[in-house]
């Protein structure tokens, strides 16, 4: 499933939305709160400052490994690998 990182969630809706998909759990039913573990407003306004490919962070929430990029990529994996198994990209439309 495509998010769009730019709608009304900004990119922190887009990080609980892929963990929620990764871990087949309701994004409401996720805790730790995001909060609890990442700022939200330091995580979309390093985002929203930091357009393109050069930016890259990562970070474990809810048992999983997140990336999330300058694009608005966001990866969700509970493997330790970089390899993602849920993977949520801006969506033009």
């Amino acid at each position: 499933m495509a998010a769009d990182s730019a709608d009304n969630r900004g990119i922190t809706g887009t990080v609980v939305e892929a963990v929620a998909d990764e871990t087949d759990v309701s994004p409401t039913d996720i805790s730790p709160q995001l909060y609890d573990t990442v700022d939200p407003d330091a995580l979309d306004s390093l985002v929203r400052s930091r357009t393109g490919n050069g930016l890259r962070v990562r970070f474990r929430y809810h048992g999983c490994t997140v990336v999330v990029d300058g694009t608005g990529r966001v990866t969700a994996s509970r493997r330790e690998s970089t390899g993602a198994l849920a993977e949520h990209v801006p969506d033009d439309g």
